[in-house]
């Protein structure tokens, strides 16, 4: 079981870990740690960068259960194609 400390202190390394990986590069996205469980939520244009999201949160909280309440949200074929396809 986590302390309220050490709660916060996991959480804000999760989201620099999500803000700093190269393969996320997320910073919309909110991370509590809850007893033994990081939650996470917020909104993502695919399902791979979900399933990314959670992977960078797994090797971040080792041990820990992952509820992964990220959603994906299709974005107009003009916004994907004005960001050059990278969502």
């Amino acid at each position: 079981m986590t302390t309220d400390n050490t709660s916060h202190r996991l959480a804000a390394r999760i989201r620099t870990r999500l803000a700093e990986d190269a393969r996320t590069v997320e910073f919309g996205i909110d991370v509590d740690v809850l007893d033994d469980v990081v939650v996470l939520r917020g909104q993502v244009a695919t399902a791979r960068r979900r399933a990314l999201i959670e992977a960078v949160a797994r090797e971040s909280a080792t041990g820990l259960r992952i509820a992964n309440d990220v959603i994906v949200v299709e974005l107009p074929a003009q916004a994907k194609d004005h960001d050059g396809g990278r969502w």
